[in-house]
């Protein structure tokens, strides 16, 4: 029985991922922007990774100025953080950390979520936003999730008005990167009738 609910709750969350991702497609992702302290919405992140970072021997460090904030769909912007998260933790080697940052760059608020694991395999980062697609089964602890978290963060971050990046470090280890408005962006006008 208990088996069976735990199978259903995975269907139900890959159901809800799939939903959000064609929404996304369609640009009918709806969001809920509101002035939000971003170094807080991180370190929820981090609390909620916590258990399972240090069962499996990682640490989870949030790197972000108090009184960071940014008009965004704050449970949106925590979905995706959460994703990365968990991904960052999937190959994260005992002894490291994962570190989830942010700032200002300009009017783009940027958060990244960095492991210091094996990195992406080079023939994987073209396909890393992609769903389904996951990097080589042999450099993850675990079996993983459905290769849709980080389609999931870019579909947020498109909604946005923004992007999501994914990249090597130079000194090791996987980086992934969204970059958003930090306030909402003006709808373009209506073109009005020819003259």
């Amino acid at each position: 029985m208990a088996s069976a609910a735990e199978e259903a709750d995975r269907l139900t969350r890959i159901t809800d991922d799939l939903l959000l991702l064609a929404r996304g497609d369609e640009a009918t992702l709806t969001l809920s922007p509101a002035r939000t302290d971003v170094a807080a919405l991180l370190a929820r992140s981090a609390e909620r990774a916590g258990a399972r970072a240090a069962a499996s021997g990682v640490t989870c460090r949030v790197d972000a100025p108090a009184g960071l904030s940014a008009v965004v769909d704050a449970g949106r912007i925590r979905q995706a953080v959460d994703n990365l998260i968990d991904n960052a933790l999937r190959f994260a080697p005992r002894g490291t950390e994962v570190v989830v940052s942010a700032g200002l760059a300009g009017p783009m608020l940027v958060i990244e979520v960095r492991d210091h694991g094996p990195g992406f395999p080079p023939s994987f980062l073209p396909h890393a936003f992609e769903r389904f697609a996951r990097p080589d089964q042999g450099r993850a602890r675990e079996a993983g999730g459905a290769g849709l978290g980080l389609s999931i963060a870019r579909a947020i971050a498109q909604a946005h008005g923004g992007r999501a990046t994914a990249r090597n470090h130079a000194d090791g280890g996987a980086v992934v990167r969204l970059e958003l408005p930090s306030t909402p962006q003006p709808a373009p006008e209506p073109a009005g009738p020819p003259e």
